[in-house]
């Protein structure tokens, strides 16, 4: 995956919850917006994505995309 490329999502089997949620809510096409790396709040590499999709809440009546972060033990990518 690279930084402005756009991808299709899915979860891995074994996959969290808050991954698969993400996936089904928003996805299954995000933008990447960073380089795979660490990060402090869990443990592996993770990779920062955007949907393409505006389907969340934005607390003011309308809608915004989903933006953060994956772990990518966690998801692969798909042509379907």
């Amino acid at each position: 995956m690279k930084v402005g490329e756009i991808v299709k999502l899915r979860h891995i089997k074994g996959a969290v919850n808050r991954t698969k949620n993400i996936i089904r809510t928003d996805g299954p096409d995000f933008m990447v917006l960073g380089e795979p790396r660490t990060v402090q709040f869990g443990p592996g590499i993770w990779i920062l994505l955007e949907s393409i999709a505006i389907s969340r809440s934005d607390g003011k009546g309308g809608k915004e995309t989903w933006f953060g972060w994956l772990p990518i033990k966690e998801i692969e990518t798909t042509d379907n």
